[in-house]
């Protein structure tokens, strides 16, 4: 992403996690970025690409977000991950995982999807390469993603069940 991209995406997240996915038009979102609808369209040629880029940028804070001061060790590592996600969630996204928003706002829609399964890939991935076990990144991944589902429902809550099915998985 060029600068202005990334200053657009930056606000557009800004935008979807206030107003949610369907709610906001483009002249909304335009009045939101602080921009004019020419500037917007020539980064964002769509609504779509608006989301599309909204939900990269937010991938890009999110795994930068998870790495921040992760330690070595795979069991540290594991219990930074949750705790981590914890503060996210508190923090950026009560309502839960915004990528699943965006999917149930736009059922269908193949960019959408496309860019909402590259943000989990690489999620798994990060975890990979972080706990450096396959099977147990992909059990963990479970875990984040449940936990991210039932935050809004649970709160701090899930964090506990996480944390409670973590220990089980790891005895």
């Amino acid at each position: 992403m060029t600068p202005k991209q990334i200053e657009l995406a930056s606000k557009l997240e800004q935008a979807f996690a206030l107003y949610g996915f369907a709610e906001p038009n483009v002249a909304k979102l335009k009045n939101y970025t602080g921009t004019t609808l020419k500037t917007l369209y020539k980064y964002f040629p769509s609504k779509e690409d608006m989301i599309i880029g909204a939900l990269n940028y937010r991938q890009s804070r999110y795994i930068s977000f998870l790495e921040e001061d992760c330690p070595p060790t795979q069991n540290d590592a594991l219990h930074h991950i949750f705790e981590r996600l914890s503060l996210w969630l508190t923090t950026f996204a009560p309502r839960g995982c915004m990528s699943l928003q965006a999917l149930a706002s736009y059922p269908g829609n193949q960019q959408i999807e496309t860019a909402v399964n590259e943000h989990k890939h690489e999620v798994l991935l990060w975890l990979t390469q972080k706990l450096k076990d396959k099977a147990l990144s992909n059990r963990v991944f479970l875990l984040h993603e449940g936990m991210s589902s039932a935050w809004p429902t649970l709160g701090k809550e899930a964090l506990t069940a996480a944390k409670t099915s973590l220990n089980t998985l790891l005895n």
